[in-house]
């Protein structure tokens, strides 16, 4: 049996994927591209904005039209949140959300049979999910989950009802994978996870730093880089630790979504502009070298022009090196979706296009900051007649040469800004 697999969406579903696509390789399965003829195909679906979820959709159609007879199954947060829907789709054989997912082969013989809905809700007593993976097949970098779910409930936001609530992965578990994924090939591990500054939240006597150390004593660990973290979790302790670390990679994505204090308030977000600041000066203080990327949504209901304003000036006086700008998209059974003052497309549309020239703007006056300077680069793909990579803070590389470096870190020296990348030389 064939069985291909496509994923939408975050890291975290990037390392859901993976650990499915395991379980069917145990199963007997061969795995083929998504655009071949398949027996099976798994889509993992996304749901935290619309667009997303029609994203999902199409490729559900896509697979259909591939092969009309194949089993199609919709897994994720979408399958999570409309299980229905997504079951009353003619082109859909069987769902699974985001837990049971050791019983996908299960799930595939029922659906042959019938239309099978191996969704579970969510509830109270849930406990972390024990996924495993051994690889993957970009012998580069590898995500490795730490932990699910959300307990923050923000007013735009639809991931805690798919996610469910906060929980952890057993430490020894991450440690025992991260030195399985390291003697694979892959040089940096990237810890990933809904809301990752919560790991250890429902035991209270561990937390992510302890993660990173622990990680960081593992010998064949290259290089540790953090997903996405809340900025409170930045204290003088996280800090002052984390300096020890000398694997983890100066590249932060500090989470953000509006400069402005109005909409952070309306948001439910649980911090100000003031502290977020106050947080990412200390932060590029203590990691001289770091950069700091951030999201940003534009047209969040009630956001005022002079609220746009002052997030713009915000992210500006911050620095970030990058900024991923998503225009506001109501959700359906998230507070904000029935708020008043929703704002239209063409607005949206504005406010995004200036975000995104300033994130440009940002992006370029990083780079020029490290002209002439070394660093080291995880070369990950050739493209265009160079090698590829990143730095350790997160700089796009690319060396014009004709040797292969795809898995090697090699030293650099950076020469120019080169649109989204920077020219370099091997030393």
């Amino acid at each position: 049996m064939k069985a291909a697999l496509y994923t939408l969406g975050c890291k975290t579903n990037i390392y859901d994927t993976q650990a499915m696509e395991e379980a069917l390789l145990s199963a007997g399965y061969e795995i083929v591209s998504f655009h071949d003829k398949a027996d099976v195909y798994i889509i993992n679906t996304c749901a935290v904005t619309n667009v997303s979820e029609s994203k999902s959709r199409q490729m559900i159609h896509r697979a259909r039209k591939t092969n009309p007879d194949a089993v199609i199954i919709a897994a994720g947060c979408y399958s999570q949140i409309a299980p229905q829907r997504l079951l009353g789709f003619e082109e859909v054989d069987g769902i699974i959300g985001i837990a049971d997912r050791e019983k996908l082969p299960l799930l595939i013989e029922a659906s042959k049979a019938k239309k099978t809905d191996f969704v579970t809700p969510h509830d109270k007593t849930e406990i972390y999910e024990p996924l495993h993976i051994r690889a993957y097949s970009e012998k580069t970098r590898a995500f490795l989950k730490i932990q699910e779910g959300c307990d923050n409930y923000c007013a735009y936001c639809i991931i805690p009802y798919a996610r469910g609530k906060a929980r952890s992965r057993n430490i020894e578990e991450i440690l025992a994978e991260a030195a399985v994924l390291s003697a694979a090939g892959h040089s940096e591990i990237v810890l990933t996870g809904t809301h990752i500054a919560s790991y250890g939240k429902e035991w209270q006597n561990i937390g992510l730093i302890d993660v990173i150390e622990s990680l960081q004593n593992i010998q064949s660990v290259a290089r540790i880089r953090l997903g996405s973290l809340e900025p409170k979790i930045f204290t003088p302790s996280f800090v002052s630790r984390l300096q020890n670390c000398s694997k983890v990679c100066p590249s932060f994505h500090l989470s953000l979504q509006s400069g402005s204090e109005n909409t952070l308030v309306a948001m439910g977000r649980r911090y100000s502009a003031r502290e977020y600041a106050q947080i990412a000066e200390d932060i590029c203080t203590n990691f001289p070298t770091c950069s700091l990327t951030t999201d940003v949504i534009v047209g969040f209901p009630g956001e005022s022009e002079e609220d746009h304003k002052e997030s713009l000036r915000f992210c500006r006086d911050i620095g970030f090196m990058k900024i991923h700008v998503f225009p506001y998209s109501a959700k359906k059974g998230t507070k904000a979706a029935t708020m008043a003052g929703q704002v239209d497309k063409q607005t949206k549309q504005r406010r995004s296009e200036e975000f995104l020239r300033l994130s440009s703007e940002l992006q370029q006056s990083f780079y020029q900051r490290f002209i002439g300077k070394e660093a080291r680069v995880l070369f990950e793909q050739r493209k265009d007649d160079c090698e590829e990579g990143y730095s350790e803070n997160y700089i796009t590389v690319k060396v014009r040469t004709d040797v292969p470096l795809c898995g090697q870190i090699k030293k650099v020296r950076l020469l120019k800004s080169d649109n989204d990348a920077m020219q370099a030389e091997i030393i």
